[in-house]
C-alpha cells in the first residue's frame, strides 16, 4: 500500500494472536518492524517469522502498563532506528467475565492497566518523536465492545470505550501536527485470547453467527485494515474508530 515502505512500525501485543498478524503484514508492505510483548519469547518468534519471509524485525519485551518499561522500550527502539512512523496499540486484555458487583478490583485494574493506561502510555512516549518527526499514525485496537455493552465484561467494555475516546482525543490534539490517530473495533476475531468465545456455547456464538457474513473474524481481516489506515491511503481518515466485526453490530 502506498507510503509503507521503509516506515518502522511498533506493534504492542506482537507476540501473538492480532499482534503477530499485524506484524507479518505490515513487514510484507514493506515496513520494518518493532514487536513489543511482555512474552519475550512470543515477541522473538515473531521477528523470527518476519526475518524469515525477508522482513526486518525486532523484539522487544515491554510491559505497557508501566511508563519505565514504555520509556525503556522507546529509547531501545531509537537506539536501532532513526525514527518511529507508527504505534499499533493491539495489546489487550478481557478479564474477569463478570458483571459489575461480582468484579474484583485486581482483574478490574488489570484491564484498565493494560487496555487503556497501556494504550495511553505508548501513545505518550512516542508522540515526541512523532511530533520532531512532523509525521506519524497511532493505530489503536479498541473492540466493538467500545460501542456497546458487552456480554458481562464490565472492565473490558468500560476500557475500550475509554480506548474509543482516547483515540478522538490524539486526532483532535495532534492533527494538525502531521499525526493521524484512528482505531479498529474488531468483532470476535478467532485468536488464542478468543479461544472460550469461538465455540458454539460461547459467550458470542449467536451473536457472530447471525451477522451478515456469518463466521467469526481472523485476525488477517483485522491486519489488513491496520495495513490499510497506516497507509497514506488513508490520510484523510481522523478520529474514527472502524468496526471490523462481519456486521455483528448492525442491529
Amino acid at each position: 500500500m502506498k507510503g509503507l515502505a521503509g516506515k518502522v512500525a511498533i506493534v504492542t501485543g506482537g507476540g501473538s494472536g492480532l499482534g503477530r498478524e499485524d506484524c507479518i503484514e505490515l513487514a510484507r508492505e514493506g515496513c520494518t518492524i518493532v514487536a513489543v510483548d511482555r512474552d519475550k519469547m512470543g515477541a522473538a518468534a515473531t521477528a523470527r517469522q518476519v526475518s524469515d519471509n525477508g522482513g526486518t524485525a525486532l523484539a522487544i519485551k515491554a510491559d505497557v502498563s508501566d511508563a519505565t518499561s514504555v520509556q525503556a522500550m522507546v529509547k531501545q527502539v531509537l537506539a536501532v532506528h532513526p525514527r518511529i512512523d507508527i504505534l499499533v496499540n493491539n495489546a489487550g486484555v478481557v478479564g474477569e467475565m463478570k458483571r459489575v458487583h461480582e468484579v474484583s478490583e485486581a482483574a478490574w485494574d488489570e484491564v484498565m492497566n493494560v487496555d487503556l493506561k497501556g494504550t495511553f502510555l505508548c501513545s505518550k512516549y512516542v508522540l515526541p518523536t512523532m511530533l520532531n518527526q512532523g509525521r506519524g499514525v497511532i493505530i489503536n485496537i479498541a473492540s466493538v465492545s467500545g460501542f456497546l455493552a458487552s456480554n458481562a465484561a464490565v472492565a473490558y467494555t468500560a476500557a475500550k470505550h475509554g480506548v474509543v475516546g482516547l483515540t478522538k482525543q490524539l486526532a483532535y490534539d495532534y492533527g494538525h501536527d502531521g499525526i493521524r490517530a484512528v482505531g479498529i473495533a474488531p468483532g470476535v476475531i478467532e485468536t488464542p485470547l478468543t479461544k472460550d468465545w469461538t465455540c458454539a456455547g460461547g459467550p458470542f456464538h449467536q451473536l457472530t453467527m447471525e451477522a451478515p457474513a456469518g463466521r467469526y473474524g481472523r485476525p488477517i481481516d483485522v491486519a489488513r485494515l491496520v495495513c490499510f489506515l497506516a497507509s497514506d491511503e488513508a490520510d484523510f481518515m481522523q478520529g474514527h474508530t472502524f468496526p471490523i466485526d462481519g456486521g455483528s453490530i448492525i442491529r
